[in-house]
């Protein structure tokens, strides 16, 4: 391996020499042997469950993301080549909502045709580059407005603030700015919470659940089932609000999952569903493609995802083999969906149908490939196991050979 993040399993030794624990302790401490921690850490054994990487970090009392290799620096230019944060950094800690930048603003109308024309489509095709150069500049101008504005004028720049910082979110998780996510996440919070809005507040609770690894566990995420229950007395036929919801019910069902509570978990999924089949998928006429892209497609993704997460891939397989690619807006869910494959076709001891699937991820969504903790180490793995042409090639683009 020639890329200078580490593996897991690397972490994982790093931060038990740190607190100067034995093999022998760490190992009780989750309740696995010294065997099957010492082939962790060496890479023979892959860690395929969050709540695994959970157990392991409160044992050594770190944050699952330092196990996980995350954050990574942003001026590395093979970092930028996947999306330059930097601007989006320095818009963050430069500005409040109550401490605009002193810059000139474009009028909201020419901000609300950015953010529903090129800014839909940049998420839409995980385009992160080009979010890079479009949100920065957006976000500190709605500050702007929502500081400036006239009443209309003020509720429209906040709502627009919780959508754009929920994007910068995750594009900012997905490129390993963990700490920066979780400040955009907050700025959305805090929009919502000046708008006294019901079903922008639980977007905001959405967008901070999932500024960090799920293994974190974070409050947010463990609070996920007590935000939908606070938001479903004002769904209405509100589709968004639906959305928003039934997002929030699948967020529930994975904090179930990593607790290894399955029966908790499949209430939140079977509620997601119901939701789903209530509102349908997005309708031909809509210029957008729903919050977070709710729909049935998408519950299909998450069924999959949660069935890896219960070590049962052949519930995985089947769950997103089900699932209707073309019913997937978003290039980033469906690179997603050939992830959760992959991952369950590796625990199935497949790996070419496992370097297949992640292809597919690759093609939709690079960055969902390069830059996941689990999906590189499931490749180092394979690649350290049988290599082959489609493999090598993975793991070159990855930096991992």
């Amino acid at each position: 391996m020639t890329d200078d993040v580490r593996r897991i399993g690397d972490n994982i030794r790093a931060a038990r020499l740190y607190r100067g624990m034995s093999l022998e302790v760490l190992a009780g401490l989750v309740g696995r042997t010294k065997g099957w921690l010492s082939r962790v850490e060496n890479g023979h054994l892959r860690l395929e469950r969050r709540s695994d990487i959970r157990a392991l970090a409160e044992a050594l009392q770190v944050s699952p993301s330092d196990l996980m290799g995350e954050p990574a620096p942003i001026i590395r230019p093979k970092e930028r080549a996947y999306g330059d944060a930097v601007r989006l950094r320095e818009v963050l800690l430069d500005t409040a909502l109550d401490d605009p930048p002193d810059v000139p603003a474009r009028p909201l109308s020419a901000l609300t045709d950015l953010i529903e024309g090129r800014i839909r489509r940049q998420r839409r095709t995980s385009d992160y580059p080009g979010l890079g150069v479009t949100l920065p500049p957006v976000v500190a101008e709605l500050h702007i407005h929502a500081a400036a504005g006239d009443e209309a004028e003020r509720a429209a720049a906040l709502r627009l603030l919780v959508e754009t910082c929920t994007a910068a979110t995750f594009m900012l998780r997905n490129l390993g700015q963990v700490d920066l996510a979780w400040i955009a996440a907050d700025r959305a919070g805090h929009a919502a919470r000046l708008l006294d809005d019901p079903v922008m507040t639980a977007a905001a609770a959405f967008a901070r659940a999932h500024s960090r690894p799920a293994a974190a566990l974070s409050r947010p995420m463990r609070d996920a089932a007590r935000t939908a229950g606070r938001l479903e007395p004002h769904l209405g036929d509100d589709r968004t609000a639906h959305e928003v919801y039934g997002m929030l019910q699948l967020s529930a069902a994975l904090a179930c999952q990593v607790q290894a509570d399955h029966a908790a978990a499949a209430r939140h999924v079977e509620e997601a569903e119901r939701t789903a089949a209530r509102i349908g998928e997005q309708p031909e006429s809509s210029p957008g493609d729903g919050w977070q892209s709710f729909g049935a497609a998408n519950v299909g993704v998450w069924r999959a995802m949660l069935a890896v997460e219960a070590a049962d891939p052949e519930t995985a397989v089947d769950a997103a083999s089900r699932v209707d690619v073309e019913a997937l807006p978003s290039r980033t869910r469906r690179a997603a969906l050939f992830i959760e494959k992959a991952r369950a076709f590796a625990m199935l001891g497949k790996p070419r149908e496992a370097v297949r699937e992640l292809r597919q991820a690759e093609k939709h969504a690079p960055v969902k490939v390069y830059k996941n903790p689990l999906v590189r180490d499931l490749v180092a793995d394979l690649h350290d196991r049988a290599v082959n042409r489609d493999l090598r090639g993975l793991a070159w683009r990855m930096n991992l050979a």
